[in-house]
């Protein structure tokens, strides 16, 4: 397998990122996130800055890959919510402000202060125990408008405000809120929840505290909610290519950066007498052709092979036979009889005339678009096209 050159620097033999060490990959279209950037960017006011959040290792598609691509494109800095993630970026060579959304506690600041990195505070008791840890603090204020999780309440944001901008110790940098996404949420909540954020921001304007940096709009308020664009948005699903918003305002052209999931046969034989009655499990048939496949559920695969579940070998579609192992899957290469060990196996992409799409594969695991990069494992090589 040819190991390809990447904007993130290129995989030597026996590298560790190397997908031919293990025989399975993510293949991540590094053109199709500059599209989706360039698409953002073009909807926007040229002063309202982009904050790409690339939370959960920038949504499975490595933070520092997608990170490296973005800023290429002259984005203005990125959010992540693990110190890992801005680890990587950072040695990757990524010099822009990262902002940590709140996960980060003050017994990590030895490395936070070493990388440069803005932290986020809900409360006062936060900024003190921050504080007490070191000074010369980069600090966004969270605000928490109805979504019930972290920030400062909007009867406490002013506050916060009002005293990170009053210590000398504090570089006050910025003020954001995430829109709440409870399944209980309705469509005239995100107004109710915005007008909370004007309130709050035109009483720390009357009073000089206002940070220079006010953001409210993630993926879905930005292509639905051009009103709150503010100085800056940090959507981190639509620079993937991922959007659930179904009658968006902003219509975008996306592409998704997941192109393939791929691994290998690892094993292949015909099923013979030898081995003994053939198990009574869907699927398996006497004398087939058996293939062994290197991913499993720990992988990332369900634990539960679907009923339908296939991946295409030498173009054509085969049956994933359950039970779903820790590292192997089996598969039935009876209609491919030229599958050879180590040929290509694709779970997700084209090979050939054929293609398992985003959303089969999706319906197939029993998740959504998001819920499916949510799920590609850290582990697993990624080669950057």
């Amino acid at each position: 397998m040819m190991v390809q050159s990447t904007s993130c620097g290129t995989y030597h033999p026996g590298h560790i990122g190397d997908p031919a060490l293990r025989g399975s990959w993510y293949e991540i279209d590094l053109g199709a996130i500059r599209h989706n950037y360039r698409q953002l960017r073009a909807c926007l006011r040229p002063e309202v800055k982009i904050y790409a959040c690339l939370k959960r290792n920038g949504y499975g598609c490595g933070a520092a890959g997608v990170a490296t691509a973005l800023a290429s494109e002259g984005v203005h800095g990125f959010a992540v919510a693990s110190i890992l993630d801005a680890i990587s970026m950072r040695s990757a060579g990524i010099t822009g402000p990262i902002l940590l959304y709140p996960g980060t506690l003050p017994t990590a600041w030895p490395t936070i202060g070493a990388l440069d990195l803005t932290i986020s505070i809900s409360s006062i008791e936060e900024l003190e125990r921050w504080r007490a840890r070191r000074s010369n603090i980069r600090v966004f204020i969270k605000v928490d408008l109805g979504f019930f999780r972290a920030g400062a309440t909007p009867r406490e944001a002013v506050r916060l405000l009002a005293l990170a901008s009053a210590c000398r110790d504090v570089r006050l940098e910025g003020i954001y809120a995430h829109l709440s996404e409870l399944p209980t949420s309705k469509p005239s909540d995100a107004t109710d929840q915005f007008t909370r954020m004007l309130a709050i921001l035109k009483e720390a304007n009357a009073r000089g505290i206002r940070p220079d940096v006010a953001m409210i709009s993630s993926t879905e308020s930005v292509l639905n909610h051009p009103e709150m664009d503010l100085d800056a948005v940090d959507p981190g699903a639509l620079l993937v290519g991922l959007s659930e918003a179904t009658s968006p305002i902003r219509h975008l052209a996306l592409r998704p950066a997941l192109k393939t999931i791929s691994t290998s046969l690892v094993a292949v034989k015909h099923v013979d007498a030898s081995l003994g009655p053939t198990p009574e499990i869907p699927g398996f048939h006497a004398g087939m052709k058996l293939g062994v496949v290197s991913f499993g559920w720990g992988d990332g695969y369900p634990r539960k092979v679907p009923d339908k579940a296939q991946a295409l070998v030498g173009g054509k579609r085969v049956r994933l036979l359950p039970p779903a192992h820790l590292e192997h899957l089996r598969v039935d290469l009876t209609e491919v009889p030229d599958a050879r060990f180590g040929d290509q196996v694709v779970l997700l992409g084209r090979q050939g005339a054929e293609e398992i799409t985003h959303e089969e594969l999706a319906c197939l695991w029993g998740t959504d678009l998001v819920g499916l990069y949510g799920q590609l494992r850290d582990h697993v090589p990624r080669i950057y096209t």
